[in-house]
């Protein structure tokens, strides 16, 4: 071994080479080594030992090592106590284990994994210009080669940083010996597909990986040279998003496109069109992203969630309980928004019908208005919330910044208030007001959203069955797009209710119907109608929507103590798969003080334990739940004890939860 060593002292691992070089230099050497040798059965012996008694021991140093080994020794006398709660634990899932160091620990993790990127990737830079600046004698044949090259990139960059005038193309610097070092300075690259594909060189190892977002807009021919320079691709949308649209289209039939107008430009939207997304969702391996966070009160994505996607997605129970028995929103003069933004403001979804709203020329003025005077009382009120608003038709969008134009005319401190919201920033992001169509709001959210549905009697009052692109093939896609689009309220305003629209064989006009439906009975506080419009939207729905269809023991005995206690208790608290078990009701205000996640079947079922001991009380939180989980051993071993826990939590102990979110002080060790 040694003589081996001494003939390529270069072939040791590096974390052993100073080792190594000592061993080859020593006169002892030979003797040291067949030592060694002798210790390997002990060594292999206390190595076994170790890791049956230390988590995670081979992370540790020496020293630590050590100072652990004389912790257990000292505590020897402790451990027959602890040996039952030891033996419970050692028969859990390996998997287990580890998830509960990382419960308390894991924003510290996940910086830490931050930072080790990070630092990854300068050191490689740094070994990189280290290599090509010592001598060549000091290198491999290889590294020679790597230095020529690196080298003379770098010279060339530099050149080409100190020039004014005639600059390289990026296409010419991303390639050849520039290539490399650009590659260190910029390992992440943000571009549209259009824009690989004109800026960056035809190499299929130009990146480790390929990411494209919002897929179900990227036409296939504009995907592939994107996805031929890299080995890996990973592609995420959602196929009941708008689909590709193209630019001066041209040679396919009137059934197969829409054609629109948008800013003087014309859009074809090709509706037979196979976006990248689709063409990945039919041949690649998919993962639900089901998780939705956007929606701070689930009616506003519950209608979407049934409608659209069979009731996979995971949405957050509210907090808030819903109220019941609200007064309609009537309008006839656009002056009453002033006394409607209180209601808009106090509910997710409000329904604001105006009874002479008309329909002429694709326009709704009255509606126009009517937003107009609502988007002054918002911002007089200075909620800090975001504003955007959502028309049918490019020309009912038009009429609704002339409505703005006009009454920001005729009030000069809603004129100023209005320019600050057209050009609102935080944190360097725009997050202002817009006023878009239903063909341009795809990627864009704000905290309120007005829809105005402009459709409605004409001024003989016929209501027409004419509602444009919805009533187009993949109508209901663009409004699936709109109803999504709200973090905290949606106001529908509109001249017509659901029971207008008689076309409901046409998918689009039936989502549209279903909605304002919807709609209608969460601005009342109507849940029992609200429920009944979503489930009957999909047969699927009613087993997703419906509560645990199984009575859990648990969760009954649980409720029942704690009612006994005086307290009012809801099981099955939201309305998708992912649920609260139980929720305490505060009578007097209105929301839930606690919410209770038992380790049901169900609980089991899923094999995520980040997402069972993490995601699940860590979103409830997020959202401004307290969260406390009950496992079924502690109540059938200890069930006053369990109540007790409760108790003081619905007292304001925060200590009493085993669930409190950690709080990371300093980062982890390494």
């Amino acid at each position: 071994l040694l003589a081996a060593l001494r003939a390529r002292p270069d072939a040791a691992h590096p974390s052993i080479r100073a080792l190594t070089a000592r061993l080859v230099s020593d006169k002892t050497g030979d003797e040291l080594v067949r030592s060694l040798a002798a210790l390997h059965a002990e060594f292999a012996r206390l190595q076994e030992t170790l890791a049956a008694l230390l988590a995670e021991f081979d992370s540790f140093d020496f020293t630590s090592l050590s100072t652990a080994l004389d912790s257990l020794r000292a505590e020897t006398a402790t451990l027959p106590e602890l040996l039952p709660v030891l033996t419970d634990l050692a028969e859990v899932p390996a998997a287990f284990r580890p998830g509960e160091r990382l419960a308390a620990q894991q924003h510290g993790w996940l910086a830490q994994n931050a930072a080790c990127i990070r630092a990854r990737v300068r050191r490689q830079f740094l070994e990189h210009v280290n290599i090509s600046s010592l001598p060549a004698s000091q290198l491999t044949p290889e590294q020679k080669a790597f230095k020529k090259e690196y080298a003379a990139g770098r010279r060339d960059l530099e050149h080409e940083f100190g020039k004014t005038m005639r600059y390289k193309s990026i296409r010419d610097l991303a390639a050849g010996e520039t290539g490399r070092v650009i590659q260190d300075l910029k390992p992440i690259w943000l571009m549209s597909p259009l824009s690989v594909s004109d800026t960056l060189p035809l190499d299929p190892d130009l990146f480790d990986v390929v990411i494209f977002d919002e897929a179900s807009q990227i036409p296939m021919e504009e995907a592939i040279p994107a996805a031929y320079r890299s080995p890996q691709v990973i592609v995420v949308g959602d196929e009941m998003q708008l689909p590709p649209t193209t630019f001066f289209a041209s040679g396919r039939g009137e059934d197969e496109a829409l054609v629109v107008e948008e800013e003087g430009e014309r859009i074809e939207v090709d509706l037979d069109a196979d976006s990248f997304l689709t063409q990945s969702a039919q041949n690649l391996p998919s993962t639900l992203l089901a998780w939705h966070y956007r929606s701070r009160y689930e009616a506003l994505i519950s209608f979407s969630n049934a409608a659209f996607y069979g009731g996979q997605l995971y949405t957050i129970p509210d907090r808030k309980l819903p109220p019941a028995q609200l007064a309609e929103l009537r309008v006839t003069d656009a002056a009453q928004a002033a006394a409607h933004t209180d209601a808009l403001l106090a509910r997710s979804i409000s329904f604001h019908f105006l009874e002479q709203g008309l329909y002429a020329e694709r326009c709704n003025p009255a509606e126009a208005a009517y937003i107009a005077q609502l988007v002054r009382e918002l911002l007089a009120r200075e909620t800090k919330l975001s504003l955007g608003i959502v028309a049918f038709s490019e020309a009912q969008q038009s009429e609704i910044e002339s409505a703005l134009g006009r009454l920001a005319e005729e009030d000069a401190e809603f004129a100023t208030r209005l320019e600050a919201e057209y050009t609102r920033e935080e944190n360097d992001q725009f997050c202002g007001l817009i006023v878009k169509n239903l063909e341009n709001i795809q990627g864009d959210e704000r905290d309120v959203i007005i829809l105005s549905i402009c459709y409605g009697p004409d001024a003989n009052g016929r209501m027409l069955m004419n509602f444009g692109p919805i009533n187009q093939r993949g109508g209901e896609k663009r409004l699936n797009v709109i109803f999504s689009r709200a973090r905290h309220h949606m106001a529908i305003v509109t001249s017509i209710r659901h029971h207008a629209i008689t076309n409901d064989y046409n998918d689009g006009a039936n989502s549209l119907k279903n909605f304002l439906h919807y709609a209608e009975a969460v601005s009342l506080g109507d849940q029992a109608t609200a429920r009944r419009v979503l489930e009957n939207l999909n047969p699927l729905n009613r087993k997703a929507l419906a509560a645990a269809a199984e009575r859990d023991a648990v969760i009954e005995e649980l409720a029942t103590a704690l009612r006994a206690r005086g307290h009012a208790v809801d099981a099955h608290v939201g309305q998708s798969k992912f649920r609260c078990d139980l929720a305490v009701r505060d009578a007097t205000e209105g929301f839930y003080r606690l919410g209770l996640l038992v380790d049901t079947d169900a609980h089991y079922a899923n094999p995520d334990l980040m997402e069972r001991y993490l995601t699940q009380p860590g979103i409830l939180r997020a959202f401004g739940w307290r969260v406390a989980l009950v496992l079924t051993k502690d109540w059938y071993h200890e069930p006053e004890a369990v109540v007790a826990r409760l108790e003081r939590l619905l007292a304001g102990d925060g200590a009493a939860s085993e669930t409190a979110e950690p709080i990371i002080e300093e980062p982890l060790e390494p």
